[in-house]
């Protein structure tokens, strides 16, 4: 092979031109997130630069369903950066900046799913930094994952204890997105509320008001106290009786919806009544307690008038990761 023909074939090797497909992710986020770090906190490197940080780090990483990838991309790129975050808030913590991967047959299959992004990384105030694309799939697919820290105490859902309330906090101040079980509280919210809310939970932390907690995830309240059960290793009761929601919302609706800005706590009765004032200046807010955690193994139990009935026992496990005792 010939010089020139070397180079031709160069030119044309496909490991090169697949990093094409970045160009899109270029065009829409901002190239210098942490503009205090001068030319190396950049995009483009192979790794992004964070400014430094004291306390303790946090990852977390959410895969957007495909069905709503492929039905509405758009809600799918903002959901990928909204649940980052709650998932962080819920650790008590405050989240530094985003990575997504994003696979699709074209650069127009990313349009939307990156726009839904950005969108939601400006509401919040949190930069994308990095991440992967690749326009040349038989699918179309997003993943998100966020770093964020706990400046002070993590909020591990292990560490409730069997003499402690479960308390609600969800934002009611919305609507259920289009059909999807997903209460949407954030779309149209402003920025300086987004904000307040998802700096709450790292202030009940540090007020020790809170020490234990899990983000209403798509398992809903009921799924979500499963998961809570299972974490800490002791019995859960709800009186659904307790639970409130907005006007006009169906009760199995809003126990197994996905809401925007929903945790289920952990709070020893003493604190209760400062917990309520926290909060009560919010009126968006929803903050009651639904019931209480008691010596056993993980078990949940649903109440109402008076009767009871076992919703999960522990023995069937759910995600596999128990209390580690």
């Amino acid at each position: 092979m010939s010089f020139r023909q070397l180079v031709a074939a160069l030119r044309q090797q496909s490991g090169l031109l697949a990093k094409r497909d970045i160009q899109p992710a270029a065009k829409v986020f901002p190239h210098l997130p942490f503009p205090q770090l001068g030319p190396a906190g950049m995009l483009g490197d192979d790794a992004a630069l964070l400014p430094q940080q004291t306390g303790q780090l946090l990852l977390a990483c959410e895969g957007m369903h495909p069905g709503l990838v492929d039905e509405d991309p758009w809600f799918a790129g903002w959901s990928g950066v909204l649940v980052n975050l709650s998932d962080i808030a819920a650790m008590g913590g405050r989240p530094l900046a985003l990575v997504n991967s994003v696979w699709s047959e074209g650069p127009d299959g990313q349009e939307q799913l990156l726009a839904g992004m950005q969108f939601a990384c400006d509401r919040f105030g949190v930069p994308m930094v990095g991440g992967h694309s690749n326009q040349h799939s038989p699918y179309r697919a997003l993943s998100v994952a966020v770093m964020g820290v706990a400046e002070g105490p993590v909020l591990s859902a292990r560490a409730a204890r069997p003499s402690d309330e479960l308390w609600m906090l969800v934002n009611q101040n919305g609507s259920f997105y289009r059909h999807y079980p997903f209460w949407d509280a954030a779309t149209e919210a402003s920025p300086a509320s987004l904000c307040s809310h998802l700096s709450l939970l790292p202030a009940l932390a540090s007020a020790g008001v809170v020490h234990a907690a899990k983000d209403i995830s798509m398992g809903g309240i009921t799924g979500t106290a499963v998961m809570f059960s299972e974490a800490c290793g002791h019995a859960l009761s709800i009186d659904l009786d307790l639970v409130q929601r907005p006007d006009q919302v169906p009760e199995d609706a809003w126990l197994t919806c996905f809401p925007s800005f929903g945790f289920l706590l952990a709070v020893d009765p003493s604190y209760a009544d400062r917990l309520k004032r926290m909060v009560q200046a919010d009126a968006d807010l929803i903050c009651c307690r639904i019931g209480g955690f008691a010596e056993g193994s993980c078990q949940v139990r649903l109440e109402r008038a008076g009767e009871s009935e076992c919703f999960w026992e522990g023995g069937l496990g759910l995600t596999g990761f128990g209390c580690g005792s």
